[in-house]
């Protein structure tokens, strides 16, 4: 089992021991949940977690971002130039720090692009636990509702092992020198941020973010389009599979069951040997909910409005 100590905080007397425990550490990793983030003006972060190391123990503070706490304490521990903050894909979290806190999150070590930078392709949390931590995360409370109050054992669980497995990933990587640097170079932009996830043709990739894109430096010159390939194949899911999946449960799945339809999709568009993380997946669905080429029905179920069909069986006809 994982060797850490996990704590709930949820109010101010609580929160305040934590940002004195804070001041030691000079790393700490971060997680987030966050709710309707497939919609910008409904989103919501409603955890969280830290996971340091105090003396030879490993500590995990889940806090409450819903509950009524003072969270602009947290400024100094997550901007303080000595103490390197450890994300896995921070084009996601970081931005929703700064976009609904105004947190400038520096400096940055993104094990994410750690990951891209040597090579890898599995490079989602859940894989590169699995390969480097002999840990299997498990996905299924990632659809669970995260505004719901109280949260059960397996919720603060699930989220505190995220920080923790971030923590342990950062010292492989930095003790294999690998290069994790990440710096956000718009920390609330106009519209979702997006990754590029893989090498497949000029008129196929996009990016937005420079850090991201040095990882696929000396791989040749690449054209963009205007949507990531992660967005189109999740626009290739929604398109052929109407309805089916809520938009929680699709960001969780695509990176780990590569089976049936959405599977053969996924695969087509950016590899059978390369991932689709599920941060990136959320990135991927949101840009295409405010691009208006999907939807939200009623039940909380994806689907493609008539122009994002329109464009997938285009994409489709030219052999996507």
């Amino acid at each position: 089992m994982p060797d850490f100590t996990v704590e709930l905080i949820n109010n101010q007397t609580k929160m305040e021991r934590l940002i004195d425990r804070l001041a030691a550490p000079s790393v700490i990793a971060l997680d987030i949940e966050t709710v309707n983030w497939w919609n910008r003006h409904q989103e919501r972060i409603a955890l969280v977690q830290i996971a340091f190391r105090a003396g030879r123990q490993t500590k995990v503070a889940v806090i409450d971002a819903l509950a009524e706490l003072d969270l602009e304490s947290l400024r100094l521990p997550l901007e303080s130039a000595t103490k390197t903050k450890v994300i896995h894909n921070a084009v996601f979290d970081a931005n929703r720090l700064a976009a609904h806190f105004r947190f400038k999150v520096a400096p940055i070590f993104d094990t994410m692009v750690a990951a891209r930078r040597s090579g890898e392709r599995r490079y989602s949390l859940k894989a590169q636990a699995e390969t480097h931590l002999d840990l299997r995360l498990d996905k299924t409370a990632q659809r669970s509702d995260w505004n719901r109050r109280p949260l059960d054992a397996k919720q603060i669980y699930y989220a505190a092992l995220d920080a923790f497995s971030t923590l342990l990933l950062y010292e492989i990587q930095t003790a294999r020198s690998l290069d994790g640097a990440f710096q956000l170079k718009d920390a609330t932009p106009s519209r979702q941020a997006r990754l590029p996830l893989s090498d497949i043709s000029e008129s196929q990739i996009s990016s937005t973010n420079a850090d991201v894109k040095s990882a696929d430096e000396g791989k040749g010159s690449r054209s963009k389009t205007d949507l990531s390939v992660s967005a189109i194949a999740l626009l290739g899911i929604i398109t052929e599979l109407p309805t089916r999946y809520h938009p929680d449960g699709l960001a969780a799945s695509v990176g780990s069951e590569r089976v049936g339809l959405a599977g053969w999709i996924v695969d087509r568009i950016i590899g059978a040997d390369a991932d689709l993380d599920e941060e990136s997946a959320k990135l991927g669905i949101a840009d295409l909910c405010e691009r208006n080429l999907i939807n939200i029905t009623a039940t909380r179920r994806l689907e493609a409005t008539t122009e994002g069909a329109r464009l997938w069986y285009q994409l489709k006809s030219r052999g996507y």
